[in-house]
């Protein structure tokens, strides 16, 4: 079981949900869930990441560890960046100039 696979356990329990329930509630099946948890299938799609959260009932802080945790093991860009820079050209020329200058230039 991976870091996510973990998490994911955790959650689930914390929520009162059975493995069967929390899939339902997600609309996948419950074997697509164990699969998920046991690190047999790679962490899930943004849109499915975002029902995650929203089913799981996720505060601000914990979102931004689930997103995060999915982006480091994906190799790709946290979903709740990703959904705010993807429709909007003038971000992402605002990210090309942060990451041309440095971290600690914003302006």
């Amino acid at each position: 079981m991976n870091k996510f696979g973990k998490f994911l356990k955790k959650e689930i329990s914390q929520n009162g949900l059975s493995q069967n329930k929390f899939a339902e509630k997600i609309g996948v099946s419950s074997y697509y869930v164990g699969q998920m948890i046991k690190g047999e299938k790679r962490p899930p799609s943004r849109e499915l990441q975002i029902k995650i959260a929203n089913s799981l009932n996720f505060d601000e802080e914990k979102k931004v560890k689930f997103f995060n945790m999915i982006a480091k093991e994906k190799k790709d860009i946290p979903s709740d960046i990703y959904d705010g820079v993807i429709s909007d050209e003038a971000k992402w020329d605002k990210i090309r100039k942060v990451l041309n200058k440095g971290e600690n230039n914003y302006d």
